[in-house]
């Protein structure tokens, strides 16, 4: 900013009509160049002093006091809430990040997950196969074994428990199933 636009903006500056953006510009150019101080010094005692007077308010003695703190307000004022604006940005980004980071590793695990279901169906099937041969795969060509058939009960009065009736169909069996 230079000191034709700063000395444009004083009156602006004394009844906060500025934007945020040119208030940092004029108060880092006040601070810097000694003429635009000594004509914001003039017009903010000129303008504050008619005003208060006008209210019927006591004139403060120190304007240039006065002047600097509002100076200074406005300028940490401005400084706070790019501060804010700018952590507020970065909280933002990071929250984004995180989301996306954890959504990322969700499908990833996901991808494992399935490719592993995959894997063990593919294996299954390979070692069933060549364990059990085709008939695995034809169930319809079976009929179901019930084992109560094919034991027998030998004593009317005596009462035998399953066990001991599977046993007995064992060993009535076992050779039979060593030919096979």
């Amino acid at each position: 900013m230079n000191c034709l636009e700063a000395q444009s903006k004083i009156v602006a500056f004394i009844e906060d009509k500025l934007e945020d953006g040119e208030v940092l510009e004029f108060v880092r150019h006040i601070r810097s160049c000694e003429n635009c101080a000594e004509e914001l010094e003039i017009y903010y005692t000129l303008l504050v002093g008619m005003k208060q007077l006008d209210e019927d308010r006591i004139l403060p003695v120190n304007f240039k006091q006065q002047m600097e703190d509002k100076l200074n307000q406005s300028y940490k004022h401005i400084q706070n809430r790019r501060k804010l604006t700018g952590s507020s940005l970065v909280l933002i980004v990071v929250l984004v990040s995180f989301l996306g980071f954890l959504g990322y590793q969700s499908y990833q695990q996901s991808l494992y997950l399935q490719e592993q279901a995959n894997i063990k169906a593919q294996q299954s099937e390979s070692y069933y196969y060549d364990y059990f041969g085709a008939a695995m795969f034809h169930p319809e060509d079976y009929t179901p074994f019930r084992l109560s058939e094919h034991i027998e009960e030998t004593d009317e009065d005596v009462q035998y428990s399953y066990y001991q009736r599977l046993h007995q169909y064992i060993i009535k069996h076992e050779g039979e199933r060593d030919v096979e």
